[in-house]
């Protein structure tokens, strides 16, 4: 009876405990041999010719590492290539989402099968545990057909923060972007719903005040700079230049230390020098009661834009 070695042991372990039948063979074991492996329960069959250990978790990249195993083609995209990216604002899968080439023959099970006739090298992430992902500006577009607007407008700015520049995903948009292709439409609508120069909003929380200020009839420009005198500009999350009236949400939960209040002060007290008004917010305060608070701004924004029709 063949024992896996300490070689192909190293190899499975690195890809979360998945083997195929190629391996064993290479490694010594017979035809027989293997299909005993199978019928003791030692290995389990997860797609034909790949295999599971037994003493390895199920988890979704042991499942993703047989999907890529199973066919030397496939890649893992979507929001299941969100979740291995780390992606905020993408719900986490169960089964990976496999991207094949229209002419490859698909897997039978255990993945959501999407086919595509462009597939460049750029778009093609290989891991050290056998796992083939796309890129993430290739993963944000491949996003766009399972979220809605408001969710892909949040993926979008962490992306824009974490992994890709607005040329990068505009230049992804446009190589993929085909009449028909889904998803294509919602990136055309997000991505010219926002300027270029724009940094990218530092979490949906800002994305979510802004558009629930809207919907109360206040359009607030994001990161409009605001000169500060002596070649100094901040970007306030909104902004209305007209009435110098600016918005800040503020993170607490996860920083707001002393450095970080002291400095915002001062730089509150700069603005209001040059006639700027800011009002700040905390994640906190818009999780206990967020209704209310976007009460509060609407008021105090109709209150600044009263004082300086009256001036």
């Amino acid at each position: 009876m063949a024992y896996i070695s300490p070689t192909l042991a190293e190899r499975i372990s690195r890809r979360h405990g998945v083997v195929t039948r190629s391996d064993l063979l290479v490694d010594g074991f017979s035809r027989r041999e293997v299909d005993r492996l199978v019928e003791r329960g030692t290995c389990i069959r997860v797609h034909n010719g790949v295999y599971r250990l037994a003493t390895s978790p199920d988890t979704f990249e042991s499942k993703c590492a047989a999907a890529c195993a199973r066919d030397p083609e496939v890649l893992i995209t979507g929001v299941a290539a969100a979740q291995l990216w780390n992606f905020r604002h993408v719900w986490h899968v169960d089964q990976p989402v496999a991207l094949v080439a229209h002419d490859r023959t698909p897997l039978t099970c255990g993945v959501t099968l999407r086919r595509t006739n462009v597939l460049e090298s750029a778009d093609r992430v290989e891991r050290a545990d056998g796992i083939r992902v796309t890129s993430p500006p290739r993963a944000w577009f491949d996003c766009a057909r399972d979220l809605t607007d408001q969710q892909f407008e949040r993926l979008t700015e962490w992306v824009l923060d974490k992994h890709a520049t607005v040329p990068t995903l505009w230049h992804t948009a446009r190589r993929l972007q085909a009449r028909g292709r889904p998803g294509s439409a919602r990136v055309r609508r997000v991505m010219e719903a926002r300027d270029d120069w724009q940094k990218p909003a530092g979490s949906g929380l800002e994305l979510r005040v802004l558009n629930a200020l809207e919907r109360r009839g206040i359009v607030l420009h994001r990161q409009h700079p605001v000169a500060l005198g002596g070649g100094v500009a901040v970007h306030p999350d909104g902004a209305d230049p007209t009435i110098r009236w600016a918005l800040e949400i503020d993170h607490v939960t996860w920083h707001g230390g002393r450095l970080d209040a002291q400095y915002d002060k001062t730089r509150d007290r700069r603005a209001r020098l040059v006639g700027w008004q800011v009002e700040r917010v905390t994640d906190r305060e818009l999780a206990e009661n967020f209704d209310a608070v976007i009460d509060q701004l609407v008021a105090l924004f109709r209150q600044r834009g009263a004082e300086f029709a009256a001036a």
